[in-house]
C-alpha cells in the first residue's frame, strides 16, 4: 500500500521533530521515518546547551542563526509543556566562559569586544567574581565571560516532546521504519520505501544526522556530512555543584536539577564508532576536574557517546536540492543540533509554505563550496 502526505520527514532527531512539529502546525500532513526511535542518538544524548556566543568564534552566519534559534526557546518550551506535560528542562541561568590562563583571558576579552560590538549581552567577571559566583571553580581561574542568554535544555525530553507535540498535531510518527530505498520517475522522487510501507509525498525532508550521506546515496547525491564521535559523562555531586553551565577550553560543564552534573565532550573523527574510550573520559575528567576541582569527589554515573553530522566549513546544511526540489535537505548541524532545532523547522517550514526564508539559506545550501577537511581534522 502506498501512503500519500504533504510531507516525508527522514529522521527523527531533534531536526526531524522540530520541523514535524512546525509544519504539522501550519496545517500540512507529515510523515516522519525514524530507523530506530525517536531521540535514540545524539538528539537523545547531547548536553543541551543553547550556546550561540560560547560556540561562535566570530561574527557570521552560525551566530545569527545561533542567536535566532535561542530567542524561539522561551515560547516554545512554553508550549510544549502547555501541549504535552512535559517539561524541557529550560534553565536559564546563563552560562560562564571561564579562562584559567592568560592567553585564554586575553582571546576572551577580544570574544567579548567583538560581541558586544554586534549590540550582544556579555561581561566580564574578574577572577574573584567569578570564585563568588562559582565556588568550586579552580582558584587558578582569571576571569570568565558572563554570556546571560546562554541557557539549556534537556535535549531528549526536547526531542520526545516535539515528537508528541507533532503527532498531537496529526504528524504520524513512525519508529523502526528505516528508509530502504526510492521510486523514482527519472530525477523526481515519487516515494520513498520502508521495510513496511511506501510514503508519496510532495516534499521530502532528509534530516538523518550522521546517516544522511547514507541516505542520499540512494538517490545519487553527494550530501557532505560524517558522524563525529563525541563522548560524555554523568557525574553526582552531593553539594557543591555548578550554579551555571561552565564552558572552556578544556571541557563543559552542563548542571542539572538534583545535584547532577554533565560532562563534555571529544570531537572524534572516528566514524560511525560510537564506543566510550578510556582516552576520551580521562580527557574530559581530567579537564573537568582542572576547571572545577569540586568534582574530584563526585560519583561517576554514566558515560556515552553520540555521533554528530559535521561538515567541514561548520555550517549545516539546509534548503532544496539543486535540480531535485521536492527533496529538502536537513543535517550538518555539528555539536549544535539542540540549539538550532528551533529555527530550522522555521525555515523549512517558510520554506515549504510560503516559498520563500526570512533568512538567507545561501550561506547553507547543499552545493556550496566546501573545504577538503574540518578544521579539528586537520
Amino acid at each position: 500500500m502506498i501512503k500519500t502526505t504533504d510531507v516525508a520527514i527522514i529522521g527523527g532527531g531533534v531536526i526531524g521533530c522540530a520541523t514535524a512539529y512546525a509544519l504539522a502546525s501550519a496545517g500540512l500532513t507529515v510523515v516522519l521515518l525514524e530507523r530506530d526511535r525517536i531521540a535514540c542518538e545524539a538528539s537523545g544524548e547531547a548536553a543541551g546547551m543553547l550556546a550561540p556566543q560560547a560556540e561562535a568564534a566570530e561574527a557570521g552566519p552560525f551566530l545569527d542563526l545561533g542567536m535566532r534559534s535561542r530567542d524561539l526557546f522561551p515560547a516554545l518550551a512554553d508550549a510544549l509543556r502547555e501541549e504535552t506535560g512535559l517539561d524541557v528542562g529550560y534553565r536559564q541561568h546563563g552560562t560562564l566562559y571561564a579562562c584559567l590562563t592568560e592567553a585564554e583571558a586575553a582571546e576572551a576579552r577580544r570574544r567579548l569586544a567583538w560581541q558586544q560590538s554586534q549590540g550582544l549581552r556579555v561581561e566580564w567577571w574578574e577572577a574573584g567574581k567569578v570564585r563568588e559566583r562559582e565556588a568550586g571553580i579552580s582558584p587558578a581561574v582569571r576571569g570568565a565571560l558572563y554570556i546571560p542568554g546562554d541557557h539549556q535544555v534537556t535535549s531528549g525530553t526536547f526531542t520526545r516532546a516535539l515528537a508528541l507535540a507533532a503527532a498531537r498535531r496529526g504528524a504520524e510518527i513512525r519508529e523502526g521504519a528505516p528508509v530502504t530505498g526510492f521510486v523514482r520517475d527519472r530525477k523526481r522522487i515519487v516515494a520513498v520505501k520502508t521495510l513496511e510501507e511506501t510514503v508519496s509525498a510532495g516534499r521530502y525532508i532528509l534530516a538523518a544526522g550522521p546517516w544522511s550521506a547514507q541516505v542520499a546515496y540512494a538517490l545519487g547525491l553527494p550530501v557532505p556530512v560524517v558522524p563525529v564521535r563525541g563522548q560524555l559523562c554523568m557525574v553526582g555531586l552531593l553539594q557543591g555543584g555548578p550554579r551555571h553551565v561552565i564552558y572552556s577550553r578544556l571541557a563543559y560543564l552542563v548542571p542539572r536539577p538534583g545535584g547532577e552534573v554533565i560532562l563534555g565532550t571529544t570531537v572524534e573523527f572516528a566514524g560511525f564508532d560510537k564506543r566510550v574510550t578510556v582516552e576520551g573520559l580521562q580527557g574530559i575528567l581530567a579537564g573537568a576536574q582542572a576547571l572545577y576541582p569540586a568534582l574530584r569527589g563526585a560519583e561517576v554515573r554514566q558515560a556515552w557517546a553520540g555521533l554528530r553530522p559535521c561538515t567541514t566549513d561548520a555550517l549545516p546544511l539546509l534548503g532544496p536540492v539543486p535540480e531535485m526540489e521536492e527533496l529538502v535537505v536537513a543535517t550538518g548541524h555539528h555539536r549544535n543540533g539542540i540549539l538550532l532545532a528551533p529555527i530550522t523547522a522555521h525555515l523549512l517550514r517558510e520554506q515549504i509554505v510560503d516559498g520563500r526564508t526570512s533568512v538567507p539559506l545561501a550561506p547553507f545550501r547543499v552545493d556550496r563550496p566546501l573545504p577538503a577537511q574540518a578544521p579539528e581534522a586537520r
